[in-house]
């Protein structure tokens, strides 16, 4: 450089300028992005939401926290794959101090804005650890990819020109360091890697100078291309990832919007459209989900579904010039029939979402991504369009009379009121669901919990005949904006009946009472039935008697994982006396999913009734004999596997084993 000071200080604004066309490229994607809980917003009020949501987040009392222990020391990436940790931590922190240390700050006393000498100790000794820490990082993903290839881990071309870029930059600066040493007979016992170096060389006699120039400039060359090519690969979510960390910091759950109307803005909020920049294709999500387990097709695989998504998008929603720049595709329509089938190939069980190291809310991308090939382009499993019709015409997805909703009140073995569970007025208000009101596997919940709030002196009702879907179904079939109107129905009838509680033995209708009514109801409290057991049996209205019997618990998805509720059916099943409580390995949050999540049986039946023959062999190690669930659909699918597998570990609702311990 000190030889073409002009020709260097081109390539450099080249370079940069490549690298600031590639962000603006990018940005222009992001912002096509609905603001939430709308379809549009302005760029002003988009940049405004942005800058604002960061400026809470920095100024709020868990950032530092956030910042060392998540941010700096990938604290999620430790906690769930220690083994990965070494390699990436290293790859991540060698490459930060090279750049912002080296080469930066390097640049900046070529400026003269910074006086740092290439031969003080403390910048040699930052620069060769550094250098160190990324050739490390760098062995060990080859090694990880290319010697012990790893099943979840899905190697792309673009991951082989950064493994090569970076190799040859790191390689080629420590010759630079160790030439610089001898071209100007320095002896540098700072710089431990250059000085060994320079010390191996030194007897070879070569022409120092020149060779240090020729040298020199291949490394800036390679450096320098690697940097522009950043924002054009998966390297781009070194910039992106923090900002996806800090914006899924907040709670965000309620951020899902409609289509827009125009056909101009995705169906994703601008915050999404930064989480698809931000997936590193680490496959930690392929390790855990089971759909991709239970058929190892990659357009099943979570990362495959973001980055083919992401192409997709960039080139309906442009602009243009963005979607030329980023690698956006002209699906054709086997394309995206392939897609559609993959995306609504899931259980929507969360699981992805807890384990992934730059807290992308998958979950919440699910929703959305299969609600753009619902109701944006038209292509989604046939089995969804019966549940559609089922409660357009009739309140539930079976397509049943729904003045059948209560039929199952009609079987109880217990004394019911003379005006029966359905009345004017009550406090609590027990929401069925359509599972647990028309399914004959399902119908002996509500009859148990009906039977406790009996015995308990609870003041319930049902709504009968007068219930619909919560809607649920219809979200996870991407058909979301036809949701209103169950709402609104459904939120009426609670009105009417003057109710201050509504309970759930169903927890995807209790899960989507909180999420989509919750804001609509104020001073209403809404629980599930573990919840409202627990509070009955602290307060003495109910007193279990001894019980022996050894069980396990199965955590439900939308219960555990995706609502957060753990311990009150723990609780409850402590509280029984004798009862021999064994925990499974997959439980709380690690728990694998029944299979009939995510409405997975109205896609694909076969794949959903493997996951559940898999998931119900994962409790046989408790050896207990019973295994106890909370969901009215974990306990249809692991009936029908215990009948399938025919498994001595019997299967129950916690509301039927209470009953019987009454």
């Amino acid at each position: 450089m000190e030889q073409y000071p002009r020709l260097f200080l081109a390539v450099e604004i080249l370079s940069v300028t490549i690298f600031a066309v590639g962000i603006l490229a990018h940005l222009g994607f992001w912002f096509r992005g609905a603001l939430a809980r709308t379809n549009a917003g302005s760029f002003s009020e988009k940049f405004r939401f942005l800058i604002g949501t960061l400026y809470r987040v920095i100024f709020a009392k868990g950032f530092l926290r956030l910042f060392s222990r998540d941010i700096l020391l990938e604290g999620t990436l430790l906690k769930e794959d220690p083994t990965r940790w070494p390699m990436h931590f290293p790859l991540a922190l060698g490459f930060c101090v090279l750049f912002f240390v080296g080469s930066l700050g390097d640049q900046l006393t070529d400026w003269g804005l910074l006086d740092i000498g290439k031969d003080r100790p403390w910048f040699a000794l930052a620069n060769d650890a550094a250098g160190i820490l990324l050739l490390v990082g760098l062995l060990l993903a080859i090694h990880r990819r290319y010697v012990l290839k790893l099943p979840y881990l899905k190697t792309f071309l673009d991951d082989k020109v950064l493994i090569t870029l970076l190799l040859v930059s790191l390689v080629s600066g420590y010759a630079v360091e160790s030439l610089r040493l001898l071209a100007g007979g320095v002896e540098s016992k700072a710089s431990f890697v250059g000085g060994s170096l320079a010390g191996i060389l030194s007897p070879l006699g070569l022409d120092w100078s020149g060779s240090y120039f020729y040298t020199w400039w291949f490394h800036a060359l390679v450096s320098l291309t690697f940097f522009s090519y950043i924002p054009f690969s998966r390297a781009f979510h070194l910039l992106v990832t923090p900002l996806t960390m800090m914006l899924n910091s907040l709670d965000h759950k309620r951020s899902f919007v409609s289509i827009d109307t125009n056909g101009n803005t995705p169906n994703f909020t601008l915050k999404q459209l930064i989480e698809f920049s931000g997936c590193t294709r680490c496959g930690e999500c392929l390790r855990v989900c089971e759909t991709y387990k239970n058929r190892e097709v990659d357009p099943i695989a979570p990362a495959i579904k973001l980055k083919e998504m992401k192409y997709h998008l960039l080139y309906k929603y442009g602009p243009g010039w963005v979607s030329r720049l980023l690698g956006g595709k002209n699906f054709s329509e086997q394309d995206k029939f392939t897609l559609s089938e993959a995306a609504f190939r899931c259980t929507l069980c969360g699981y992805c979402t807890k384990v992934c190291p730059s807290r992308i809310d998958l979950q919440n991308l699910w929703y959305s991504i299969r609600q753009e090939y619902s109701t944006g382009i038209g292509k989604f499993p046939k089995g969804f369009a019966h549940i559609r019709d089922g409660v357009a015409s009739e309140g539930n997805i079976f397509t049943y009379p729904n003045v059948e909703r209560a039929l199952w009140v009609d079987f109880m073995d217990v004394d019911l009121p003379e005006e029966g569970l359905k009345k004017p007025k009550a406090k609590v208000l027990y929401y069925v669901g359509c599972v647990s009101s028309f399914s004959p596997l399902a119908q002996d919940i509500p009859q148990a919990f009906a039977a406790l709030m009996l015995k308990a002196g609870v003041d319930f009702t049902i709504l009968g005949s007068e219930e619909i879907c919560c809607g649920f179904p219809l979200k996870a079939a991407g058909m979301k904006g036809q949701m209103e109107g169950l709402r609104r129905r459904n939120i009426e009838k609670l009105m009417e009946i003057e109710a201050d509680t509504v309970v759930f033995t169903c927890p995807s209708c209790y899960m989507t009472w909180r999420d989509e009514y919750g804001p609509f109801l104020k001073g209403i409290a809404l629980k599930h039935s573990t919840q409202f057991i627990k509070e009955l049996i602290r307060d003495g209205h109910l007193k279990p008697r001894q019980n022996k019997l050894k069980v396990t618990y199965h955590d439900p998805c939308d219960l555990g994982r995706n609502s957060g509720v753990y311990e009150s059916p723990r609780e409850v099943l402590r509280a029984i006396p004798g009862i021999d409580f064994r925990e499974a390995r997959n439980c709380k949050s690690r728990s694998i999913c029944c299979g009939g999540g995510g409405v997975l049986e109205a896609a694909d039946p076969v794949m959903a009734a493997d996951i559940s023959y898999s998931t119900y062999n994962t409790f046989l190690d408790t050896d207990a004999e019973a295994l106890v669930v909370a969901c009215p659909q974990c306990k249809r699918m692991f009936q029908g596997a215990q009948k399938h597998l025919k498994g001595k570990m019997l299967v129950t609702d916690i509301t039927e084993l209470l009953l019987k311990s009454l």
